[in-house]
């Protein structure tokens, strides 16, 4: 009958071992310094890919809230200096209605005529002047096409957008005609030019109110989306101190345990080869 040594298999098989569960432990300690259950791709693949697209949404919304807030900041200027031209054109009303008096004489005209260019003059300045970030706001230049309209990227994804228009504010887009007192009969239709410029005014700040109460919405939503989708790349990304300072008990001691099954392993052969001397 033929006789048969054992070349090492047991051996091998405890080397192989010992060394996956020394890898085991390695990872273990690496989660717990980076705080990371996926350190490596060859960890896990598929959850490091869906980890990282989680990430880059949280960075977006991020952002998103910020431009957000942003917008928020362009419409309140706009909104604030368009209530100051409200004022200024509610002045000038006043007036139209003054010098639409019959106890008026030319020159009593002529001089409410100078207080309204004054007036008016000042609306303009602030039509043309009014900014943001450099940008101007209320003269019809000012949006990514020059038309007064601003495009706000408000989600983390292309063409989540929102869009305000503010328009041309400047006197003469206002009112069309201007304002000329210098009759009973014109003052009489300087009043209804200057009611409808006030309607074109409180348009257009409905319209940004409109938008402020959306971009408040929108700020919300993605807020709580962000916090949503933070917490699933955590349950992916992030370590389970419990469960892996159980794993790593049990891996500790299973490569203590194959390091001296190892070393058994090879003293066997040592023993078996010796007999043969």
């Amino acid at each position: 009958m033929a006789f048969r040594i054992n070349s090492g298999i047991t051996a091998m098989n405890a080397n192989v071992q010992s060394s996956l569960n020394k890898l085991g432990v390695n990872r273990s300690v690496a989660a717990f310094s980076s705080g990371f259950a996926i350190n490596k791709s060859a960890y896990d693949a598929s959850g490091l890919g869906i980890a990282n697209q989680l990430s880059s949404q949280v960075s977006g919304l991020g952002q998103a809230i910020q431009n957000s807030n942003d917008s928020i900041g362009l419409v309140q200027v706009a909104d604030g200096a368009l209530q100051e031209y409200t004022n200024i054109l509610e002045d000038v009303r006043v007036l139209t209605l003054q010098a639409s008096n019959g106890t008026l004489n030319n020159d009593n005209r002529a001089i409410i005529q100078t207080q309204i260019d004054s007036l008016l003059q000042s609306a303009d300045d602030i039509a043309k002047t009014t900014r943001y970030n450099s940008i101007k706001l209320l003269d019809g230049t000012g949006g990514s096409s020059n038309n007064g309209t601003f495009v706000s990227q408000i989600g983390a994804n292309a063409n989540e957008t929102q869009s305000v228009r503010i328009g041309d504010a400047q006197v003469s887009s206002i009112i069309a005609g201007g304002i000329d007192v210098s009759s009973l009969a014109l003052a009489q239709s300087s009043t209804t030019s200057i009611d409808d410029a006030i309607k074109n005014i409180t348009t257009i700040r409905s319209d940004l109110g409109a938008a402020q109460n959306k971009l408040f919405s929108n700020i919300s939503n993605i807020s709580v989306t962000q916090v949503n989708i933070a917490a699933a790349e955590s349950q992916i990304r992030d370590i389970d101190f419990a469960a892996e300072s159980a794993n790593f008990s049990k891996l500790n001691i299973l490569a203590q345990t194959g390091s001296y099954a190892q070393s058994q392993a090879n003293a066997s052969q040592a023993s078996v080869a010796n007999l043969f001397k």
